[in-house]
């Protein structure tokens, strides 16, 4: 059977865990004949991308609110504006291909891939849908109902295509699904098959670029996983450990490091459980090179974590998100202002110099009031300063509140905030949906391609989860506690607080 493969684009080159696994998978199945796509890469290469970016941000600098101008200048926001872009058709050329063989299988990881899903659809082709959008619980039905309202027809959708949730593993027997044609789960999936995978297709096409990240990991789990705007409710547990010879995974590691030529290692694991000796073991082999790994801010607060970091560990990149007490109770955070403080104290006490701190925080979360807001930020500041003045290399970035897929912040009470059916509010709008609203402005006017004007819920959801879609053309209003409209924290916040947060005074690789 021939079978073209499509990852969706990506802005910057790195090697994802599941492309070296499907590519694993799709070469020893003797049943396919497998053509990558070459989508991936092509907005990459063709660099279009950036003369967009730089034009509409250059313009957007000088029209809004100080904060948002320097806000749109950090360099962390360019990926998401990319994939922004590419719900208004900026990238169609690069992300649509006319594929000739009948079946193709794509990989799903955000609502804006479900475009090349819908074209594909549009061109007869027969897709066999899978990946992440998937995997966090979204239902069959709400995929067919969303790629409806993107004007897929019905045949389309129930003659031509398939939903495949779960991962494989290097022995998964695609061709058995795709001959049965009907949705599925894959139910067994063995993680450790990872480390017999040990090329990945995309290698040719970053021209064996040295300034790649590979993406490794133990688990996947979050040891907490509870805060409202989450997807990790719903992913099936990914364990790349259990049953595993360590030397087997200490091989695999030199071997792809070697191989791929990468600057950095990222553990996707939310945390190490440092009570396993085999992570000490395998990380106490590998330590030479640069890895990053994810960490909470109550493991902070204990020095055998710290510890342990400091003997493997060259990056940390910790989900601050805020450290307003209202803010952090009402998105389950799950620690208060005081846990902040005292994993500082911590830090600064026991963590090594070397290592390098990345801080992602989160603009406009429910907060009490607008003086919540603005020492919400002050507080970053002082946290920044108190680092820096420690000694460490400090970079922190801003994401900005997205209510979906997981809706929770939006439907469940007490909620903060509304959907108005009223567009002259989108001015006095809040979180993703204003920032969009922003860069329409400044040049960013091509239609939408994904649903306008909806809010779908996934009513399907096998879980049981509060998830769906919001459409970025819908204004969303916050309140405070007194009923009062909150503007985005883009038009509260000083320009100089912002500036003290975002400057870099060193470079996270050196």
């Amino acid at each position: 059977m021939k079978l073209t493969y499509i990852y969706p684009p990506l802005f910057t080159p790195y090697y994802p865990i599941a492309t070296r696994m499907i590519t694993g998978n799709l070469q020893r199945n003797e049943k396919l004949d497998v053509t990558f796509s070459e989508i991936p890469v092509r907005a990459y290469k063709s660099e279009t991308y950036k003369a967009l970016y730089d034009r509409i941000v250059s313009k957007g600098k000088d029209m809004f609110s100080p904060a948002a101008g320097v806000y749109m200048s950090q360099k962390f926001i360019s990926s998401n504006l990319y994939y922004v872009m590419m719900t208004r058709g900026y990238f169609n050329a690069d992300i649509f291909e006319d594929v000739h063989n009948e079946y193709v299988m794509v990989t799903c990881i955000n609502f804006c891939d479900l475009l090349i899903v819908k074209d594909l659809l549009d061109n007869g082709n027969r897709v066999v849908l899978g990946g992440p959008l998937l995997n966090i619980k979204m239902s069959p039905g709400f995929i067919r109902e969303f790629l409806s309202k993107m004007g897929a027809t019905s045949h389309s959708l129930n003659k031509n295509l398939i939903i495949i949730s779960g991962d494989m593993d290097l022995n998964t027997d695609l061709y058995q699904y795709i001959q049965a044609w009907k949705d599925d789960v894959i139910e067994d999936t063995d993680y450790t098959t990872i480390y017999d995978c040990r090329e990945d297709f995309l290698q040719d096409m970053f021209d064996h670029s040295s300034s790649t990240i590979v993406h490794v990991g133990f688990n996947n789990r979050c040891w907490y996983g509870k805060c409202k705007f989450c997807t990790y409710k719903g992913l099936p547990v990914m364990d790349f450990l259990s049953g595993a010879e360590e030397d087997r995974i200490v091989d695999y590691f030199h071997t792809i490091r070697r191989k791929f030529g990468a600057k950095e290692l990222r553990f996707i694991d939310s945390y190490f459980s440092i009570q396993n000796e085999s992570v000490h073991y395998i990380l106490e082999q590998i330590k030479q090179y640069r890895i990053a790994v994810f960490a909470g801010i109550l493991l902070m607060k204990k020095k055998d974590h710290i510890e342990f970091l400091n003997k493997y560990v060259n990056t940390i990149l910790f989900g601050l998100e805020t450290v307003s007490d209202f803010a952090l109770k009402n998105i389950k955070k799950g620690y208060t202002w005081n846990d902040i403080q005292e994993a500082v104290d911590q830090i600064i006490r026991h963590m090594d110099r070397n290592i390098f701190l990345e801080i992602s925080t989160i603009l406009d979360l429910p907060f009490r009031d607008e003086e919540d807001v603005k020492t919400n930020y002050q507080r970053i500041l002082e946290i920044k300063g108190r680092l820096e003045d420690a000694g460490f290399r400090v970079g922190i970035h801003m994401n900005i509140l997205s209510l979906f897929p997981n809706l929770e912040l939006l439907t469940q009470k007490p909620s903060y905030f509304k959907i108005s059916d009223s567009k002259e509010d989108m001015e006095h709008s809040t979180g993703k949906n204003y920032f969009i609203h922003l860069v329409k402005q400044a040049g960013m006017d091509a239609p939408l391609l994904l649903p306008s004007n909806e809010l779908i819920a996934d009513r399907e959801n096998p879980a049981g989860l509060d998830y769906g879609f919001l459409s970025s053309d819908l204004p969303v209003i916050r309140y405070d506690v007194n009923g009062k409209i909150l503007p985005s924290d883009l038009n509260i916040l000083d320009e100089e607080v912002i500036k003290g947060i975002l400057k870099r005074k060193s470079k996270r690789l050196q």
